[in-house]
């Protein structure tokens, strides 16, 4: 199993040098079609993200719930089958190396709460190819962890900081659950990193936190945070806050600011990032060591036109189930409510129509169909201020 995860989602050029997508967009030459070789191109080189139930155990601030809108958490979980008939058709009639599983919170999915573990098992029929869980960790039992340590090339846990307070202040904003509730999770979410820091498997985990002004972003929290990893072994993900209501603006932390304190604390980052303050470029992910440790920073840069332009080449396929549960969607472009329906290709096999539909996702976000956009079109009444 290829181990080298942290650098699995990088884009360098060929001397090893980061390079800005917009600029290599096939969008600047105003085409708005894709060859099916291009599309297969990309299959090989992105991801496709099922989100296997939208329900969550927590309720943060910054959540993007898959570019979909929050009262979907109420939805139904994602039928297996369906995951399992699409995953199957497109392994074996594209070049998909990467699936990743989240949520919502995925082990809050019937298969993983009842113990069954199907999808699991489904996943040792596929050796070759790179399984990712993105969690909050409270559910990431030392049962759980027993059961992925297998098959699952990368275990990304979310944390944004080991201060309980703190922790609290970023999932639980809008006070729906009680502190102690929140205690007994928050306690649990560390046992759990405890047991996965043992089993011989850190180099396939990645601690992630969303970086916030004024909340998570100081040299204590950052210190603190990267001191965690590097007592596991665990590799640090840094995901950029991008906000969800326009009035979060003040919450981001700029790239360079970030870079600037991380280098501060013992992180190292190739220089021309440190130096480079040019926000049309779009490079979404870069990493840096820290104590012999791979790190990795992560943006999305949704409604800026670099991202804009170069999303359809590298944002991940999403996947999303309806709200019954009994049938899948994708939703090419986090900030627009567009949705293509894959459930009758998926129940008739039909993989023609099923390529055409994936290609069709990506010709609409050479559209740019989120440019320009401030703030991701939630819901009013949702709206928390962290």
């Amino acid at each position: 199993m290829d181990t080298n995860e942290a650098d699995h989602t990088v884009r360098r050029n060929k001397d090893g040098e980061y390079y800005d997508l917009s600029e290599r967009a096939i969008t600047r030459t105003g085409r708005t079609t894709l060859t099916d070789e291009e599309m297969n191109g990309l299959f090989r080189k992105n991801r496709l993200r099922m989100s296997l139930t939208p329900q969550c155990n927590l309720f943060c601030g910054y959540c993007s719930n898959e570019g979909g809108d929050y009262k979907s958490r109420n939805n139904k979980p994602a039928d297996l089958s369906l995951v399992i008939d699409l995953s199957d058709m497109l392994l074996e009639n594209t070049p998909l190396q990467n699936i990743d599983l989240s949520g919502g919170e995925p082990l809050l999915h019937p298969d993983f709460r009842q113990g069954d573990y199907k999808l699991v098992e489904w996943t040792q029929t596929h050796p070759e190819t790179h399984f990712s869980i993105h969690t909050n960790g409270i559910l990431l039992t030392p049962q759980v962890t027993d059961q992925i340590q297998r098959t699952f090339s990368r275990i990304g846990i979310t944390l944004n900081s080991t201060n309980f307070e703190t922790w609290n202040r970023v999932t639980n904003p809008r006070g729906c659950f009680a502190e102690d509730v929140q205690r007994k999770k928050f306690d649990a979410l560390l046992a759990n990193l405890d047991y996965l820091g043992g089993r011989g498997i850190s180099d396939r985990v990645f601690l992630k936190s969303v970086i916030m002004r004024g909340i998570n972003d100081s040299e204590t929290d950052l210190g603190d945070f990267l001191g965690t990893c590097a007592q596991y072994g665990f590799h640090p993900k840094f995901l950029q806050f991008e906000a969800q209501y326009p009035s979060q603006k003040i919450l981001e932390v700029p790239r360079k600011e970030l870079f600037e304190k991380l280098a501060g604390l013992g992180c190292e980052f190739d220089s021309a990032l440190l130096s480079d303050e040019d926000e049309r470029k779009y490079i979404p992910n870069v990493t840096f060591d820290y104590k012999g440790i791979r790190g990795l920073q992560s943006m999305f840069g949704c409604g800026k036109e670099g991202a804009c332009r170069a999303c359809y080449d590298y944002l991940c396929m999403f996947v999303k189930s309806d709200e019954d549960g009994r049938g899948l969607y994708l939703k090419p472009c986090s900030v627009t409510n567009t949705r293509i329906d894959l459930t009758p290709a998926i129940r008739n096999r039909d993989m023609g129509q099923l390529f055409a539909l994936f290609k069709a996702s990506r010709e609409y976000l050479m559209l740019a169909p989120g440019l320009g956009t401030v703030g991701w079109n939630k819901e009013p009444e949702q709206e928390v201020q962290l």
